[in-house]
């Protein structure tokens, strides 16, 4: 709790003293204050901070308990307490709030003022325990300086003897306790506006002309710099709803309005009031009422008492419209966002489904790297400036909204240019900070129709097309067929089968394809390939399901499977007297990534009992220049394990051929697409060529893929190419077929 010393000149104590004179000549008692509290230094901080000070004329008298239940003794001792300063958390996180129900409830003192305390912002009260047990207000330890302890103290009291002065008028009394829970239901200012006139009116009597007067609406979404206008009106000032403060005239409900918003206080005169309900996040609300001529100075209290519950339920108000606000739309473009982007889809579907209206997501082209390229704070600046183009481009009508974080949703009647021609919006470069930013986009489009699962399934067939649309590279856009849906479906279906496969050992196997060596016309090797073979008999591609498993990332399972299980092979191979070569194992890129990757491999070696010396392990070229210092380290940990370790389909990425002598591998595998290329007129200067000569000179062994003719297999040798592999000499084939294959050939 912030508390300094305060000055004689504050505006607090120079409020005071009006009432000071007369009050203090009439003799009444001290101000029973209870300070509830387990922390003794709040104690001493609230003694150093009340000490001499005089509210309403009257000095207070400090009263002390350290927990919840010496509170209660003091209460049932001293019922005249007139404010209780109560720490919400003490020996229990919820001690203070039990408190207030033994104080209202069990001990029956519905006139003393509570006043909520906590170092602890998260144990706010319920709004339900604030309306059932009047709780006067409610403020963080860290709020209370000085001066707010004071005013809040201050207006704490006031509010305890306006209650007691009450008992000599039931009614007043009764009315204020009855209208407490109805001020805290409204969920809008609006409708707060009417439930505050409505408890006016009904307090004092007739009908009553009263304008409130609050924070102006667009559309739902709160403005930055927002105008006061009357929300609800009475009497004769209804026909100004709707008007701003400014639209109103010279006439005295303007002149009234700005008296309270100048002195952001209650304004009184002989006909009529401005009630100040205070400013919440910037937003303020006032009241204008006409007061009869029977008026009282007792019914001008009771309309202040009354106005610390509406200041309590215009605070909630505007607590809510701004959790409603960030629930519901974006902050930086205040656009709606996803959910009630699909709210508001839902809403007009009935119609926009008859109207040929279409349904779009538009992504902006690798956002990411510009927002770090350029720094958030111009990223942000982008995205407004894309709002603002697509807003103008699709017009008022049409429904915009920030679906993602680099991502627009868009739901629009298209002009004569068609649906692709939102994409017209990134044609000019975007302005931010002098700079000149050229943006591409990519786009995918539905048609508004009622379907089952109404704005949900629009959106996601709308995200398909995308999908499709990212897959044909920049500013490309695709509209939604039934064909790719049914494509997802057997994607995700096909990838169902293949977890399940895999998990359940079913259907997945290895096969082996020999790497010859034609010289000693003998098996050197082979390389692990795995297969898919359904229930049924029907083999999938490998070209299907391995792109699908890398996609889900499935690839990294998939690939622990195929290592083990080519370990435990060799160890069968062994077994049986097969002779002794190498097996050559792919290892994906996402494999690699994996921090655990060595050890892993580490583990199946030990725990198979295969000799590492039999197990070569391939990688592409993209996988070895992904990170090429994090790579050299792995390959020289998988080295030592005493593995060997060979790049596969090299040539085919984007490095040079210098990364061979940084990485160090042990084998170069020519890819097939070099090979098929192969003939005498182009064997002097073709790239595998180039490659064999490369890899000798570096001292590395080269085993050339894709051999299919006796031709390329003589230029192969010719050059230098000692290890072939292709169907010239084998099909891939299981591990019991190839056995029986290797011992008829007598290799």
């Amino acid at each position: 709790m912030d508390i300094s010393a305060p000055s004689r000149g504050e505006d607090l104590i120079d409020f005071l003293e009006d009432d000071e004179a007369s009050e203090a000549e009439s003799g009444a008692g001290n101000w029973k204050v209870l300070v509830v509290d387990d922390d003794a230094e709040v104690h001493q901080a609230t003694v150093f901070a009340l000490s001499e000070v005089i509210v309403c004329g009257r000095p207070l008298e400090l009263l002390h308990a350290f927990s919840a239940s010496e509170a209660r003794t003091v209460l049932a001792a001293s019922r005249d307490v007139a404010v209780i300063l109560l720490d919400v958390v003490m020996e229990r996180h919820d001690a203070g709030l039990d408190l207030v129900r033994v104080i209202r409830q069990e001990l029956g003192l519905s006139d003393a003022r509570i006043v909520l305390r906590t170092g602890q912002p998260g144990y706010a009260p319920e709004l339900s325990i604030i309306r059932e047990y009047d709780i006067n207000d409610y403020r963080t330890k860290a709020e209370l300086t000085h001066t707010r302890l004071i005013t809040t103290l201050t207006a704490a009291i006031r509010s305890y003897e306006q209650i007691c002065a009450l008992n000599e008028n039931r009614r007043g009394l009764e009315f204020l306790i009855e209208t407490g829970n109805q001020i805290f239901i409204p969920r809008d200012v609006c409708a707060f506006a009417e439930v505050a006139l409505r408890h006016l009116a009904t307090l004092i009597g007739g009908d009553v002309g009263a304008a409130f007067c609050g924070p102006a609406e667009w559309d739902g979404v709160p403005g930055e710099q927002e105008e006061l206008a009357i929300l609800a009106a009475t009497g004769s000032y209804r026909k100004m709803i709707g008007q701003s403060i400014g639209d109103l005239g010279d006439t005295p409900l303007r002149r009234s309005l700005r008296r309270g918003l100048a002195g952001r206080q209650h304004v009184f005169d002989a006909t009529s009031g401005c009630l100040y309900l205070g400013r919440v996040h910037g937003k303020e609300a006032m009241v204008h009422v006409d007061l009869p001529a029977s008026a009282s100075d007792l019914t001008r209290r009771v309309i202040e008492v009354l106005c610390v519950n509406l200041r309590v339920g215009f605070e909630n108000v505007v607590l809510f419209e701004r959790l409603n606000f960030f629930a519901y739309f974006d902050p930086l473009t205040r656009l709606p966002n996803r959910t009630r982007f699909l709210d508001r889809l839902d809403e007009r579907l009935p119609v926009l489904a008859r109207s040929g209206w279409k349904l779009g997501i538009i992504d902006i082209v690798r956002f990411s790297e510009l927002n770090d390229a350029l720094g958030h704070r111009s990223g942000d600046l982008l995205l407004v400036e894309v709002t603002r183009r697509l807003q103008a481009r699709v017009g008022p009508d049409a429904l915009v909204a920030r679906v993602a974080g680099d991502a627009f949703g868009v739901c629009w009647l298209p002009g004569e240019g068609g649906v692709g021609s939102i994409l017209d919006v990134f044609a000019a470069p975007f302005v931010v900070r002098s700079h000149s930013i050229p943006m591409r986009a990519r786009a995918g489009f539905v048609d508004v129709t009622a379907v089952p699962g109404g704005a949900v399934e629009l959106l996601k067939r709308a995200n398909l097309a995308l999908s499709h649309a990212k897959q044909e590279g920049d500013q490309h856009w695709r509209f939604f067929s039934i064909e790719m849906e049914a494509n997802t479906q057997n994607r995700v279906q096909l990838l169902n089968e293949l977890r399940s496969a895999l998990h359940l050992g079913e259907g997945l196997e290895l096969h082996y394809q020999p790497q010859i060596s034609p010289l000693r016309q003998q098996v050197v090797g082979c390389e692990a390939l795995i297969r898919w073979i359904k229930p049924h008999g029907q083999m999938v591609s490998p070209d299907v399901f391995i792109p699908l498993a890398e996609y889900t990332g499935l690839i990294v399972e998939i690939g622990d499977w195929v290592f083990a299980e080519a370990c435990r092979q060799i160890v069968r191979w062994d077994r049986d007297g097969l002779p002794r070569f190498r097996v050559g194992i792919n290892i994906s890129a996402a494999q690699f990534r994996e921090p655990d990757f060595v050890a892993k491999i580490a583990g199946v070696i030990a725990e198979t009992g295969v000799s590492p010396s039999r197990l070569e392990l391939e990688i592409t070229e993209s996988v070895a220049m992904e990170d090429p210092e994090s790579v050299a380290r792995q390959l020289h940990e998988l080295k030592a394990l005493g593995l060997r370790v060979a790049v596969d389909d090299f040539g085919c990425g984007f490095s040079s051929l210098g990364s061979l002598n940084r990485l160090p591998f042990d084998r170069v595998k020519i890819d097939r697409a070099f090979v098929r290329e192969l003939t005498p007129e182009t064997s002097q200067d073709c790239i595998a060529t180039m490659i064999v000569k490369l890899a000798r000179s570096l001292g590395l062994e080269v085993t050339a893929e894709g051999v299919e003719t006796e031709t390329q297999a003589r230029l192969l040798e010719e050059m230098g190419c000692k290890e072939m592999q292709g169907f010239l000499y084998s099909r891939p084939m299981n591990a019991v077929a190839l056995e029986s294959w290797i011992r008829g050939k007598g290799l």
